[in-house]
């Protein structure tokens, strides 16, 4: 590949292509284009042992040494990230930028100073001052967060009560108009009611009346109908003979006419048929009228318009002559004539309707009569039904206004219902929360005016957890003290006593941390909160041990899992951890820090494929955001070169005197009155308890009163949730005041034992300062403890408590003094009785 680039460039610069003349062409193209930076700290032994080794890195490289960032530099890099911050002016967003450089220069001061006065190194870094920034910025921004969260829950609980006390005056005067209003509803009400029973008794009378007059007219028609159905059955005895007749007389036209009359001489059964339509006709009976029958042009419609009901007697008789003749059928006049044969058939009808007619008259003159008395009937009926219908509307006009004002009673007596039960619930709500709504009031104003000091609280928190965590209490205290001094002059607003404890620990969360074994001193706590609220993973300097019980506890319940670097699978443990989200705990960290862990102490992680990753080793291995990481050494002294100050936060451990004290005194108490010791581990745990179940029972309450939509007093569960909440918390309450009491009382008769664990405390400080006369002395604590603990057991007692103090303080110097001398040179045991 490299022969194939150079080819080209070797042929445009006119040189022979040759394998040696293109590897000649690439070296020298290399050592022209190829810039190589190396970078070295100068601090630290490897930079001279490199020099020593690798004497080109002298001879061969142009030598550029960097100095820390001057103050401009500082300032510009503040002034670039923190202009887009919100810090209340430009005035104090300078300040704060000057302060940025006054702090990181402070530090370096306090580091030369740590060194000389203790030979402890500690180094300030550009990468600490960015971290300072950044920092601050994020937790800017979380704790406005945070109080504005507690603070619009707390104003927002205030004004449910204030709505609620108003609302509770308005319905009291509801309730006192609305009870008349409803006693006259009800007055009339009840009157309506008797006029509508009045009304409903008569219409039930009439009703009643009414109702046998029905019965009477429906015994009338049924008769009716009988007689109608008797007639028409008898005509329909007669009715398809004639409506055949009908039909065939309708299928006649003008050439079956002309047909008929065609006849000079007609056939006999068509004269017979002519004679009789001529009869019925009351025309003479003979063939000649007969002619001037058919040729009428009203012949048809004569006959399909006869009044068949109005027969005479005479013609019915002088037909019967023709129709009793046996031949005269339409059949026999069909052979002879088809036309004829229609009018046979109407005939034949019309003489057996006339007989039907007249058995059917009588009927239908009794028919006529009964319908006449039934249409009478219905009449009279209809009256009375109108009659009955009017009262029946009244009725109903009246049972639809007591409807309405019944309807309208009970609203009035459910508003009413509905008022007095908010009043009780309103009586519930005010007098649960009565207590709180001073308490709310004041910590809502309290948290309105700490957020004006966010801006400097929060910076002096920023550099306490940036630069501070590896120097012991004293200089953290000088230097805080130092950083609050220049804020107030800059005019930056600041709390007066501000402390990292102030500004970002949970009362309830550090009483935990005690619980798990983190001493109770000030600067236990401030490392407490350095380890949980760095941005990088604590290494902590931990020579005695008590960083290491403390995580443990913390953790034990999350599945810590603890290594050490010497652990042949370290890596993989550690893999596993960062994967399933578990903490880890290293121990016995020497000064170097493996460069396996750079990427899991930078925290590279990056997204792939909507994974989020972290390179471990050679593979990638997906990062769960709940993975801790903690790190621990047994090293009194570390030194920690800047590379790994910059990739973790270095947090100084060692026993504090005041710590110290408080375990020795821990320890009197349990020797000395058991019962107490066992009784005050029992209330801290107790009240702590207590206390975190408080607070979550005020954040339940705030919750629930900030989710509530509508009318509160509407809401019983809620009100009800409330009250019992309410109810826990007073139990609750009460029990932490005993507690507190009873844990006061304790203190009082623990700090009878004091004396002997103030000075058991010096004794181990002056015991450890021997190190300082020589390396080899070197006593650990949990060394001291046994002695400490067996001066205890083997002390001469006494029951007089003043007389057992002097006499365990006598025995625990001499003791401590014959038991540390057997490892002192001789020249030194006269310094240390001294000491």
């Amino acid at each position: 590949q490299i022969n194939a680039e150079m080819r080209p460039l070797l042929q445009q610069a006119g040189l022979p292509v040759t394998k040696m003349a293109m590897h000649a062409h690439f070296i020298s193209r290399v050592r022209n284009h190829l810039h190589l930076v190396l970078c070295f700290s100068p601090i630290g032994d490897a930079f001279r042992q490199r020099l020593r080794m690798f004497p080109s890195l002298v001879n061969c490289c142009t030598i550029d040494w960097f100095d820390e960032w001057p103050e401009l530099a500082l300032q510009s890099v503040a002034q670039f990230f923190l202009a887009a911050v919100d810090l209340g002016s430009d005035e104090v967003r300078s300040a704060v930028c000057d302060a940025c450089v006054f702090i990181h220069m402070s530090v370096t001061d306090l580091a030369e100073r740590f060194w000389t006065e203790l030979r402890r190194r500690f180094y300030t870094t550009p990468k600490s001052y960015l971290d300072l920034i950044n920092l601050y910025v994020a937790l800017l921004g979380e704790k406005r967060e945070e109080y504005g969260i507690a603070r619009d829950r707390l104003l927002n609980g205030l004004s449910k009560l204030s709505e609620t006390n108003v609302m509770i005056d308005k319905m009291k005067i509801d309730l006192g108009e609305l009870q008349p209003v409803l006693e006259e509803k009800s007055k009339a009400t009840a009157e309506l009611m008797i006029q509508v029973n009045k009304d409903k008794a008569e219409a039930q009378i009439v009703k009643e009346r009414v109702a046998a007059d029905e019965a009477m007219v429906k015994v009338q028609a049924a008769e009716t109908q009988a007689i109608k159905d008797d007639a028409q059955a008898d005509l329909d005895k007669a009715m398809p003979a004639l409506n055949s007749a009908v039909t065939s007389l309708n299928s006649l036209n003008k050439a079956d006419i002309t047909e008929i009359k065609s006849f000079p001489k007609p056939p006999p059964l068509v004269q017979t048929t002519m004679e009789a339509v001529c009869t019925l006709l009351q025309e003479k009976a003979d063939w000649d009228t007969a002619k001037k029958v058919l040729s009428d042009s009203q012949f048809m419609p004569r006959l399909l318009g006869f009044d068949k009901d109005n027969i005479p007697d005479k013609v019915i008789k002088k037909l019967e002559k023709y129709t009793q003749d046996p031949a005269f059928t339409p059949e026999a006049v069909a052979k002879q004539s088809n036309a004829a044969k229609s009018l046979c058939m109407w005939a034949h009808a019309m003489d057996v309707y006339s007989k039907v007619a007249k058995e059917v008259g009588p009927k239908r003159a009794k028919l006529n009569e009964a319908e006449e008395t039934l249409n009478k009937a219905n009449a009279v009926l209809k009256t009375k039904q109108d009659e009955l219908q009017g009262v029946i509307d009244r009725v109903a006009g009246l049972e639809r206004q007591l409807e309405e004002a019944e309807a309208e009673q009970k609203s009035l007596a459910d508003e009413a219902d509905i008022t007095a039960k908010r009043l009780v619930r309103a009586g519930k709500l005010t007098s649960a929360l009565a207590d709180e709504q001073v308490r709310w009031k004041e910590t809502a104003d309290k948290i309105g005016e700490d957020t004006e000091l966010l801006v400097g609280d929060v910076f002096l928190g920023s550099a306490c957890i940036s630069y501070y965590g590896a120097f012991t209490g004293v200089y953290r205290d000088q230097v805080v003290e130092e950083w609050i001094k220049m804020c107030q002059d800059k005019a930056i607003p600041v709390s007066g006593n501000c402390t990292l404890r102030a500004t970002l620990s949970n009362p309830v969360e550090v009483r935990e941390w005690n619980i798990w074994g983190l001493p109770t001193d000030g600067v236990s706590i401030d490392n407490g909160i350095l380890t949980t609220r760095g941005k990088r993973w604590p290494l902590m300097i931990d020579p005695q041990g008590q960083a290491n019980t403390w995580v443990k506890n913390m953790c034990n319940k999350a599945g810590l899992r603890i290594v050490k670097l010497t652990d042949p699978s370290f890596l993989r443990t550690m893999e596993n951890c960062v994967r399933i989200g578990s903490p880890v705990l290293m121990e016995d960290v020497g000064e170097v820090l493996d460069p396996s862990l750079e990427t899991i102490l930078n925290k590279q992680v990056f997204n792939s494929g909507g994974r989020r990753l972290i390179r471990i080793g050679d593979s990638d291995v997906d990062y769960d955001d709940n993975f801790k990481f903690y790190m621990t050494t047994k090293l009194p002294n570390p030194h920690y070169l800047p590379e790994v100050c910059i990739k973790v936060t270095i947090i100084n451990f060692t026993v504090t005197r005041k710590g110290l004290e408080d375990q020795l005194l821990g320890d009197v108490v349990r020797a000395e009155r058991p019962d107490l010791e066992e009784l005050k581990d029992r209330l801290v745990v107790s009240i702590s308890s207590d206390k975190k179940q408080l607070k979550d029972l005020e954040d339940k309450i705030l919750k629930l009163l900030k989710e509530s939509k509508g009318n509160i007093l509407d809401d019983e569960v809620l009100i009800n949730t409330l009250n019992n909440s309410k109810v826990t918390s007073g139990m609750i309450q009460g029990r932490v005041k005993e507690a507190e009491v009873t844990e006061r009382e304790i203190n009082e008769a623990r700090e009878k034992y004091r004396a002997v664990a103030s000075q058991g405390s010096i004794i181990y400080f002056v015991i450890a300062d021997l190190a300082l006369v020589g390396p080899m002395y070197q006593f650990s604590l949990p060394y001291f403890a046994r002695l400490f603990n067996s001066c205890l057991e083997t002390c001469e007692k006494s029951d007089d408590l003043p007389t057992r103090l002097k006499l365990l303080n006598a025995f625990i110097m001499d003791f401590m003094f014959v038991m540390v001398c057997r490892g002192l040179f001789e020249e030194h045991k006269l310094l240390f009785s001294f000491l």
